[in-house]
């Protein structure tokens, strides 16, 4: 069986994803170091019963997307306690192998974003993740994304 043909999505098309799926998010394309990334802004709030939160997405074609929850910053139950499915830097960790580069972000990623953020929200209040998912950190997906 031959591998599956992926038709990667540029960083302008994603961009018009974006534009079309979640007007409240300002997307621009940077240049960092040679390469472009595509940088997203905005407010999400995943229902009416939910807080507001602003988020930053980065992406560069092929590469794992970067989330970012700039504020509220995210907070822990306890001090000494860890947010579940989070990087290091609190980074949500919103898939493991899931997203591909012929996906739309604006059509994964952000839904994966506001339904991780209604688990922290019940995290929050219930110290149990309802989330399930498996949250391993293969060094092969984290050690290409220094400096994104």
């Amino acid at each position: 069986m031959s591998p599956r043909s992926v038709r990667t999505i540029g960083l302008h098309e994603q961009r018009m994803w974006m534009m079309q799926y979640h007007p409240q998010i300002r997307c621009s394309i940077q240049k960092r170091r040679a390469k472009a990334v595509l940088v997203c802004r905005g407010t999400v709030r995943p229902t009416p019963c939910n807080a507001s939160y602003h988020v930053r997405i980065e992406y560069r074609t092929r590469k794992r997307p970067r989330i970012w929850v700039d504020e509220p910053i995210l907070r822990r139950r306890t001090q000494d306690e860890t947010i579940p499915h989070t990087f290091a830097d609190d980074e949500p960790c919103l898939f493991f192998d899931d997203f591909s580069s012929d996906m739309r972000i604006a059509c994964t990623v952000m839904p994966w974003l506001c339904l991780w953020l209604v688990f922290y929200e019940c995290w929050l209040v219930t110290g149990e993740w309802q989330g399930g998912g498996m949250h391993p950190q293969p060094p092969s997906m984290l050690a290409d994304e220094e400096g994104v």
